[in-house]
């Protein structure tokens, strides 16, 4: 989810590949993480971002 003042702009989501359905759930946050960021790396540019996640680990 993507965020800005408190306010939703844009959800995403995709299936996982078959190889990452192995993956231990900090790794799969951190592949969450890096798809995101990935995504919307157009809003980024400039600007300062900070991720927030529910997982004590990260």
């Amino acid at each position: 989810m993507l965020m800005q003042n408190g306010k939703v702009i844009s959800y995403s989501s995709k299936q996982l590949k078959i190889h990452e359905r192995n993956y231990l759930t900090n790794d799969l946050d951190l592949v969450a993480m890096v798809f995101a960021l990935k995504m919307w790396h157009h809003y980024f540019y400039s600007v300062h971002v900070y991720v927030f996640t529910d997982h004590k680990s990260l």
